[in-house]
């Protein structure tokens, strides 16, 4: 029934739903209260995190005392808790909209396994350090806002980051999971070069970006090719994804000033339906580079300028 009404709705009106303050919240309550018991759970984003660390060969206490930055830190925080447990002096957790839930902060801790946690990130800090921080955010009744500063984790939203930055200091690890592609086209290039200008001399960044059409990515993954770029506008470039490909996402992170960038890793989609006809507007190689589904770019900071013939 729930999706009869939908496919009867068009977007302007679905739109204009979704933007409504009442839809907004409940939303935000049901979805936080679901994604703590699954996907965003304390343990799997630890597991996340060690993953993609390793992937760019980082290894032991490698967000010591350090600052972080996390782009799109959703409505729980768990990658930012991470990198608490990690040893991070301070964390940035900021967002393009108010989404935080923190009623729900502490549910995706509490389901978590701990030694699934404590696995994860031993080979980025000490065990038993990592355990006492743990201990220490299970003691909370509450994980609220106030409580996360303590923790030296400042939640900014509502932020623009191809705008400004959250602080004029500069910035040692930046992260952004499933983020980049909701950023519309024309903010992308302004937004990495915000990031990559904030820098410290050791700091790097990791960024997992999701190529596949958001509004049916398991069915329909490349649905969203065919639309006109004008009838393709900045709201659904927000909402399913801004059509970027792989080769594209290259050159973009390979002309960012003061950025050596490379793809760690990049996974694709065999099993999806290619539209007959792929609007013009699309930038692309070949149907690989159109199948391409995730890619893991890290990029740390260089002094050398950029060579362009």
């Amino acid at each position: 029934m729930k999706n009869l009404v939908k496919n009867l709705l068009n977007e302007q009106t679905k739109s204009i739903i979704r933007s409504s303050e009442l839809y907004q919240y409940f939303h935000n309550k049901v979805h936080s209260s679901k994604l703590a018991v699954e996907g965003k759970r304390l343990d799997i984003c630890a597991n996340e995190i060690a993953i993609y660390l390793l992937q760019s060969g980082k290894d032991k206490y490698v967000l010591h005392d350090k600052i972080c930055l996390e782009i799109g830190s959703g409505w729980l925080l768990t990658h930012s808790l991470v990198f608490y447990l990690l040893g991070a002096k301070k964390v940035y957790a900021t967002d393009m909209y108010p989404l935080l839930r923190p009623e729900n902060i502490l549910k995706a801790v509490c389901n978590s396994v701990d030694w699934s946690i404590l696995d994860s990130l031993s080979t980025f800090e000490e065990r038993d350090t990592i355990h006492l921080r743990l201990k220490k955010l299970l003691s909370f009744k509450k994980l609220s806002v106030e409580v996360l500063q303590d923790l030296g984790i400042e939640y900014i939203a509502p932020i623009d980051l191809s705008q400004k930055m959250p602080s004029k200091e500069k910035i040692d690890f930046i992260f952004s999971k499933s983020v980049l592609e909701h950023v519309p086209v024309d903010d992308v290039v302004p937004l990495l070069k915000n990031l990559a200008s904030s820098l410290s001399e050791d700091g790097f960044m990791f960024h997992l970006i999701d190529l596949l059409d958001h509004r049916n990515r398991k069915e329909r993954p490349f649905d969203f090719f065919i639309y006109r770029q004008e009838d393709y506008s900045k709201e659904l470039q927000s909402r399913w994804g801004n059509r970027i490909r792989r080769s594209q996402w290259k050159q973009i992170f390979s002309n960012i000033e003061h950025l050596d960038s490379k793809f760690v890793f990049e996974w694709s989609c065999k099993n999806g339906e290619l539209p007959e006809k792929i609007d013009s507007s699309i930038q692309y190689t070949d149907e690989e580079d159109l199948r391409i589904s995730h890619i893991g770019v890290f990029g740390e900071f260089t002094s050398l300028p950029k060579f362009r013939s």
